[in-house]
């Protein structure tokens, strides 16, 4: 088929018609030197549908509306509980639950942006744990050692008469010390021999294939760490009865150190619940470890160590450009968002299951990411408060309506890259996150955490570079007007999406810098 022949024909006017109520309308067609057909999207209406859509929706930009299936997802972070039953650890955090901190923030937000109705999981944690989540502006629900103790009890009783039971052979461990009484104490579950029973898969997508024995109550009486996270679950079935919905979805987050444990809780519990385990679906989703860049970094730096590295380096900064002087709480304010930043980007722009490489020296290096961000984001919120300030003065004429701005105007390639590619993808982007993630087989939970912040610091290079090269408040003029309304139409679109994906990282953005 010609060219000339496609345009002739009634291809095109069906396609331009079926597509005129599309976010991107097509307004011609043409053919390459392949023979392949070329659409040709019409911009200047696609700017103004883009734009309408996202002044639009707000904050809500990006977020889908709540599932009918009434699916509630529990997200479970294995590494910030305290279930033992010792006295609390007076170790710090350390980087392990920083990550395991920062990971459940986001994949809060993701899961609520994607229709889901969330919580976390109650368990106890130490006070230093509980310092680590407010520091991080993050408040979960806790619950005393003494109700997941309660509920431990009854586990025990139906593991000993499970099937699945173990019976040990008191000659076995003669000789180790112990009195008889004190083996009989003993109780060992075969997880095996319940997987084989209950049918669970095993290997590639289900549980480890090396899962076997598991101890629910040691010689000396107490009850092992395993049967106090599968209390934690049963926690989460006995918190039902507070939901209308129909079906549960139990995410466990959880680093590599304690993945094949928590896969001994979750069977644990299957097989102990009084529960019908049909009701709730368990998936985890393991985490790397934080190992620093350089060799001569310290390996033993915990998580408090780490942010105030962080904050030093992000207070020097602030001084170099603000000059060294106390600004009193707003200052403390900004500095600290800064340094939230900074970790964030260090810890989610690296896929989950993989380790994290951070620079853990005093040394400035490469942490800029996450202020990076903030500062494009702050950058827009000055430029359209100026905006404001000076339509109050009388300087300009208000902003237009979308639909009244001409987006004819918008020429350059770089202002169809941020709308297009940038703008208009972010909602897609923000499904993709967790696309299928709760249909797939097997026992992984695919979230991708690192896509938001990838994203993030893309649109912010992209913007920079934008902002650098083109003049946006001009001067007051009518023949300037409308080109300065279709830019800052751009610009308040941007800004709306960077402060929607930095909320999706739980960082609050900042209106100047």
């Amino acid at each position: 088929m010609k060219s000339e022949a496609l345009r002739d024909t009634q291809l095109g006017a069906a396609i331009q018609q079926a597509t005129s109520g599309d976010v991107l309308p097509i307004a011609s067609l043409s053919q390459d030197k392949h023979s392949s057909i070329v659409f040709h999207v019409d911009r200047s209406k696609a700017f103004s549908n883009i734009i309408q859509r996202v002044l639009c929706e707000g904050e809500k930009y990006g977020h889908k509306a709540a599932r009918k299936e009434g699916m509630r997802v529990v997200v479970n972070p294995v590494d910030v509980q305290a279930c033992g039953e010792g006295e609390e650890s007076q170790s710090p955090p350390s980087l392990s639950q920083l990550r395991a901190a920062v990971l459940l923030k986001h994949v809060l937000r993701l899961l609520s942006a994607n229709g889901y109705q969330t919580q976390t999981a109650k368990f106890p944690v130490t006070s230093d744990v509980q310092d680590l989540l407010s520091a991080l502006n993050l408040d979960i629900g806790t619950c005393r050692k003494e109700v997941i103790g309660d509920l431990c009890g009854p586990l025990v009783l139906r593991a000993e008469a499970s099937p699945s039971r173990e019976t040990l052979q008191v000659a076995e461990t003669e000789g180790d010390g112990s009195s008889d009484k004190d083996k009989r104490q003993c109780l060992v579950m075969n997880l095996r021999s319940f997987m084989t029973s209950a049918g669970v898969a095993v290997g590639k997508t289900g549980y480890d294939k090396n899962l076997n024995l598991v101890d629910v109550r040691l010689e000396d009486g107490t009850l092992s760490d395993t049967v106090r996270k599968a209390a934690v679950v049963e926690l989460i079935m006995s918190d039902k009865q507070e939901w209308s919905g129909s079906a549960t979805l139990c995410v466990h987050l959880t680093s590599q150190s304690l993945a094949y444990t928590q896969q001994q809780a979750d069977l644990l519990w299957q097989s102990c619940t009084q529960y019908n385990v049909s009701n709730l679906v368990q998936r985890h989703l393991v985490f790397g470890t934080i190992a620093g860049r350089k060799s001569s970094d310290s390996a033993a730096m915990d998580a408090r160590e780490f942010y105030n590295v962080r904050h030093r380096q992000m207070t020097q900064a602030a001084m170099m450009k603000y000059g060294d002087h106390d600004q009193g709480d707003v200052w403390d304010d900004m500095v600290h968002t800064l340094t939230l930043a900074s970790l964030t980007f260090d810890l989610l722009t690296t896929t989950c299951s993989s380790q994290v490489h951070v620079d853990l020296s005093e040394e400035e290096g490469d942490n800029r990411s996450g202020p990076f961000v903030l500062y494009n984001c702050a950058r827009l919120a000055s430029l359209l408060s100026s905006f404001e300030q000076q339509v109050e003065q009388g300087t300009y004429p208000p902003l237009p309506a979308p639909q009244h701005v001409n987006f004819q105007l918008l020429r350059e390639e770089e202002e169809w890259t941020l709308a297009l590619l940038y703008i208009h993808d972010f909602p897609d982007l923000v499904q993709d996150t967790l696309h299928h993630w709760d249909t797939q087989h097997g026992i992984t939970a695919h979230i991708h955490t690192h896509k938001v912040s990838h994203f993030l610091l893309n649109f912010s290079k992209t913007l920079s570079s934008y902002y650098s090269r083109y003049h946006i408040l001009g001067g007051s003029e009518a023949h300037l007007l409308p080109l300065m309304y279709a830019r800052l139409s751009l610009m308040k679109a941007a800004h709306r999406v960077l402060c929607n994906g930095l909320h999706l990282l739980g960082l609050e953005p900042l209106a100047r810098l």
